[in-house]
């Protein structure tokens, strides 16, 4: 009985390790895409309103994307980790046109706003019984909806009311993904704790994961609450 106690006090040391470093990980990508955002912003404002650098840097993204996802098993930590900070570049790139539309004390409500949301609905992935994964078809209809809808109101309808409740619900997608990424990071860090090197590349990979639901939560927030510059 002491022997398995030892071992799931350790067991459970060891995750918040993992959770320390994933944490850790997509704190910096945040880090990162707010300081280039703001860089571009002020000091190179015509690139965040350039229309052919916003396609090659979501085309960029795409492919980062899907070369980290597909290869994720195959490169190494740090590679997973170059990654990811590129992409995190790339996302900063594209972010940087909110400096442009918001005003600061827009955008620091809703990063706060947005980072008290995360942190609730992560302690609820962390410390829920219930299995998230069942929701998984939920999750993928309402995303394809969300992408579906947004670009139907944006070429044809312009409609505000639609781009509300569009983004009410984007929220509500995302605070479910928080709870279940969260969930499935102790899955990921189970399966695969006696590996020291594919767990540090699953962390990186929890990050990334973590990283799109803040930053997709945080852009809807702001969408519904913030002020844009042409209102002051």
């Amino acid at each position: 009985m002491q022997y398995q106690e030892y071992t799931y006090s350790e067991s459970r040391d060891t995750f918040r390790t993992f959770l320390t470093k994933t944490f850790t990980t997509m704190s910096l990508g945040l880090i990162v895409s707010g300081l280039v955002a703001f860089i571009i912003a002020y000091m190179f404002p015509t690139l965040s309103v350039n229309f052919f650098v916003f396609l090659i840097v979501a085309f960029a993204q795409v492919g980062v994307t899907l070369y980290f996802t597909s290869h994720l098993l195959s490169m190494s930590a740090s590679k997973a980790r170059l990654c990811f900070v590129i992409y995190s570049v790339l996302t900063g790139v594209t972010f940087s046109t909110l400096f442009l539309v918001y005003d600061l004390g827009s955008i620091a409500m809703a990063f706060t706003m947005t980072a008290v949301v995360f942190i609730c609905m992560s302690i609820i992935g962390h410390t829920t019984k219930m299995d998230l994964t069942k929701f998984t078809p939920y999750f993928i209809a309402g995303l394809v909806a969300i992408l579906i809808s947004t670009l139907l109101n944006n070429l044809l309808f312009h409609s505000y009311a639609m781009n509300n409740i569009i983004n009410y619900l984007a929220i509500i997608i995302f605070l479910g993904l928080i709870a279940y990424d969260m969930q499935t990071l102790r899955q990921l860090y189970t399966n695969t704790m006696d590996d020291e090197e594919l767990n540090a590349k699953l962390s990186i990979y929890g990050a990334f994961q973590l990283y799109l639901d803040f930053i997709n939560l945080f852009v809807r927030i702001l969408a519904i609450f913030g002020n844009s510059r042409s209102d002051n």
